[in-house]
């Protein structure tokens, strides 16, 4: 039996299992078959693993899905925004 794991964060969703399935993508900003940058709403998802190989993806639809293997999954703030006090300070 094959071990899925799903979480919904915000506007998006991310499912581990044979297939790698993200909803909520506004841009692939960088795709190897070690490591995925996907721009979602407000934040940026980055993946590490191995295999990585697009099996769709469907912008318009807000969906991508990756075959391969994650190893880390982490989330980081879009580069774009910049914090209240930074802007300040500028």
């Amino acid at each position: 039996m094959e071990d899925k794991k799903t979480s919904k964060v915000g506007a998006h969703t991310v499912s581990l299992g044979s297939k790698i399935c993200i909803t909520g993508v506004v841009n692939v900003l960088v795709l190897t078959d070690r490591y995925v940058e996907v721009a979602l709403e407000g934040n940026v998802l980055v993946l590490n693993g191995s295999g990585f190989s697009p099996l769709h993806l469907a912008v318009d639809e807000g969906c991508l899905q990756l075959a391969g293997r994650v190893s880390s999954l982490k989330y980081a703030h879009s580069a774009g925004k910049e914090s209240f006090w930074r802007r300040l300070v500028k």
